[in-house]
């Protein structure tokens, strides 16, 4: 015995009524969580950056020589990168050839006589990365990043790696991570 035509139609209907549904959820979902470039451009690059003639107040210092808000390199971390030796180690660390390259780039246009580099991976929960800035207190060093509020159907974490450029009259002789 046929089926009816108008069933056919509703059940086909229904199945790509639920797969449109399903492509909508999938595409909210993504925009959540894909990935946005920094405001200092392209991965890698430079983003803003915050720079201060004093430390030791909690104050910015240093000025950001590389930004990805989605990195392959070193687990997560921070560093004081005192040589060129330890700069080419801490790049050597990156999946990316680009990044690699580029803060080897960095590693070789750094001064340390006068500089060191900071290097910081961490995790920035649901919500990507759009800048940072390194604040000493006392011989504390922290990292403050900036970002949008999450959407809440993210369910990626995301994480950023940054490299600071300081003076090393504005590092503590014993910096402390916090």
């Amino acid at each position: 015995m046929a089926r009816p035509t108008g069933m056919t139609v509703t059940t086909t209907s229904g199945r790509a009524a639920a797969a449109v549904v399903l492509a909508a959820a999938l595409a909210l979902v993504g925009a959540g969580c894909g990935t946005q470039e920094s405001s200092g451009g392209q991965q890698g690059t430079p983003g803003p950056a915050s720079t201060s003639p004093t430390a030791g107040d909690g104050t910015s210092v240093g000025q950001v020589v590389f930004f990805s808000p989605a990195p392959r390199g070193p687990r997560d971390g921070h560093e004081v990168l005192g040589s060129r030796a330890d700069a080419e180690r801490y790049a050597a660390a990156f999946t990316d050839g680009q990044a690699r390259a580029q803060l080897t780039a960095v590693a070789r246009g750094t001064d340390f006589t006068r500089q060191v580099l900071v290097g910081w991976t961490r995790p920035t929960g649901c919500s990507t990365a759009t800048a940072a800035a390194l604040r000493v207190s006392g011989n504390q060093l922290e990292l403050h990043v900036s970002q949008p509020e999450p959407l809440p159907e993210c369910v990626v974490a995301f994480r950023v790696s940054v490299v600071f450029q300081v003076p090393r009259e504005h590092m503590p002789a014993r910096p402390e991570f916090a």
